[in-house]
């Protein structure tokens, strides 16, 4: 028998449901204690069950955030993820710290006083709440945007990187009314590259663009010979997902997938290396700082997406996480690419996401 499912994504939808029940027991059994006689209940069960739900909140926590790393989510659930992420980092805390005190009281022998039971019951109570968050923000990324469900359906389709993208040949540059963009590669959007972007380094002459039909759609096909290009769209957001259809395989070096650019000295980046590695960090004053890197071998046209919300950083290549790291979240910059080495790169379409 198979640990995890096969309709279940990960082992957290099994997990998550124990220390959720155990809490809330041990909260129900707390209360009752002052009233069932002591032969039948006591303050020692519930500093045990207090315990084993704290131990299954870990579990639940960890479980959680590979689970996070396992499922592609919407652009709206990102936040919600980070909420939920939150609140269940906060309610682990605080049960652990709530059962760490219960013990003290015990070796100290004070539970007998019943304004000590009192106070250590009314203090139970907040972790109530920080778990009714937790489990509310959990239910909304499931019930309210679909993580992780449908995964028996999902194994009979079979997924072409680039679909969740409408091409039409002559669609170009589009913003909407919030502040969103599109970009698909029109027959003359080479004007588009030189009228949206902006150069820190280079120039677009050392890219040699030129717009190039493939089928029924058109690409941009940048040229570049051993320079560095640094090259971003002209406002700022602050929480973002920007998602990039590119194909690197004839080229050699790295591709920085680029945000929260201030200028050519600080900005945050993930960078896809020809020699087979994802990083993802930050360059401030100059100075790089890895938050994660992962190996990957994918090739063709790649759906890349990546998110910057908060103290989060996410990649995704082709719908999978590649990457995902942690820091201090940033001042809100722009987006774009950097680019060194040598070779093609191809752009299908590029569109930025505000996440509030």
């Amino acid at each position: 028998m198979e640990l995890i499912p096969e309709w279940a994504p990960n082992i957290h939808p099994i997990l998550v449901h124990f220390p959720i029940a155990i809490l809330l027991l041990a909260v129900l059994m707390d209360l009752l204690n002052f009233f069932l006689p002591d032969d039948w209940w006591d303050d020692l069960k519930s500093t045990l069950l207090y315990g084993i739900g704290a131990i299954s909140a870990i579990a639940a926590y960890y479980s959680g955030t590979w689970a996070a790393d396992s499922v592609f989510l919407p652009s709206e659930a990102q936040n919600v993820l980070n909420s939920h992420s939150g609140w269940a980092l906060w309610t682990v805390w605080f049960f652990i710290g709530y059962v760490v005190l219960r013990m003290g009281l015990h070796w100290y022998k004070t539970f007998d006083r019943k304004s000590i039971k009192v106070a250590v019951f009314i203090l139970a109570l907040p972790g109530v709440f920080l778990l009714y968050e937790t489990g509310d923000h959990g239910a909304e990324l499931v019930f309210g945007y679909g993580a992780g469900t449908g995964q028996l359906l999902q194994q009979e389709k079979t997924t072409t990187p680039g679909d969740s993208l409408s091409t039409e040949a002559n669609t170009t540059f589009e913003v909407t009314d919030s502040g969103n963009w599109s970009w698909e590669i029109g027959p003359n959007d080479v004007s588009t590259l030189l009228s949206r972007f902006r150069w820190l380094e280079g120039s677009v002459q050392d890219l040699q663009p030129v717009i190039i039909q493939n089928e029924d759609n058109y690409l941009l096909k940048l040229t570049v010979d051993s320079t560095s290009n640094f090259f971003v769209e002209e406002r700022t957001v602050q929480n973002v997902q920007v998602d990039y259809y590119l194909d690197l395989s004839e080229f050699n070096g790295q591709v920085s997938l680029v945000n929260h650019v201030q200028d050519g000295q600080n900005y945050d980046f993930v960078t896809l290396s020809s020699d087979g590695t994802i990083s993802q960090g930050r360059v401030s004053n100059g100075e790089r700082e890895v938050f994660a890197e992962e190996p990957y071998s994918s090739s063709g046209m790649l759906f890349i997406r990546t998110v910057g919300n908060g103290t989060h950083f996410r990649a995704y290549i082709n719908k999978e996480m590649a990457v995902h790291g942690h820091g201090a979240a940033p001042e809100a910059g722009s987006v774009g690419l950097k680019i060194d080495g040598n070779g093609i790169i191809f752009i299908d379409s590029i569109s930025l996401t505000e996440l509030n």
